[in-house]
């Protein structure tokens, strides 16, 4: 167990009750060297503002525990790839407030879903949407990296593909602010194949190609309920899915992303978490 935590940059979503500053003693008690987490109730527009004393309780513990690589969430609500005008201008507030905490913590990186174009909606300009909002929200003085996380292509959502991502990229005006999350669940669901060794390289070869590796600065690393191609966003615990432990060890075993951070999302939570890193500890690293 302590070698893969060792080996690579490995974290996992924890809570922030009792405290956001709470956050890190759940994550050195797996001993992850990063982790992810809710700066806010994901299911509520409006958030209280933070207290001084746990920004810098916060501060001092990721410190004082050498961590780095952290990651936010921002909240499911926040559709960028929205053409309803009323609602854009909640999520561009909402987003706003995500972008002033991660850099009120120190946070390195801020991980969101691009969006959906909705039923009736148009996903070509939903993509434009997406890069236009970012264009109103990013400032280069702003510590924290936006990272677009991959989609599973479930209904209306965009950023399935590497092109659709590249596309919204793209457009983006300052863009050594903006990289890649890369969602192993998602993009086995979205149709690329990353289980086999062949496919994992052209899949990789394919990103490079496309978006370009220097953008992929963080993974979630989560197994998948649903086969490839199913456009289903349903994760599984390490090991007990159908891209199963060969797929996710060509991800582990990449030299390329030793110092990448690769966060836990599994259903299990932090209950799980003890599983996934047996089941990561099995794969030979050699």
């Amino acid at each position: 167990m302590e070698s893969i935590v060792n080996t690579l940059m490995l974290g996992g979503h924890v809570s922030t009750s009792g405290g956001i500053y709470s956050s890190i003693d759940r994550a050195e008690s797996f001993s992850f060297r990063t982790f992810q987490i809710f700066s806010k109730n994901q299911m509520q527009w409006k958030a209280k503002p933070l207290i001084q004393e746990d920004v810098e309780r916060f501060r001092e513990g990721v410190r004082k525990n050498g961590m780095s690589g952290i990651m936010i969430h921002a909240s499911y609500l926040l559709n960028m790839g929205t053409l309803d005008s009323e609602l854009r201008g909640k999520v561009l507030d909402a987003f706003s407030e995500e972008i002033k905490r991660a850099d009120q913590l120190g946070i390195d990186f801020l991980t969101f879903h691009p969006g959906s174009a909705g039923k009736s909606g148009n996903p070509a300009e939903s993509r434009k949407m997406v890069a236009e909002n970012l264009n109103s929200l990013l400032e280069k003085e702003q510590h924290v990296r936006i990272l677009l996380e991959t989609s599973a292509g479930q209904g209306q959502t965009i950023g399935s593909s590497f092109e659709e991502l590249a596309e919204i990229i793209d457009m983006i005006d300052i863009r050594e602010r903006v990289g890649i999350c890369f969602d192993t669940c998602h993009v086995w669901a979205s149709g690329y194949d990353i289980k086999s060794v062949n496919g994992y390289q052209e899949t990789m070869d394919r990103f490079k190609s496309i978006i370009g590796l220097e953008r992929l600065l963080g993974f979630h690393l989560n197994d998948s309920k649903k086969g490839q191609g199913s456009r289903v966003d349903r994760h599984e615990q390490i090991g007990q899915g159908t891209l199963g432990i060969d797929g996710i060890s060509n991800f582990v075993k990449d030299r390329r992303f030793r110092k990448t951070p690769m966060i836990l999302e599994t259903p299990k939570g932090e209950e799980g978490y003890p599983d996934d890193i047996r089941a990561l500890s099995s794969i030979n690293l050699e």
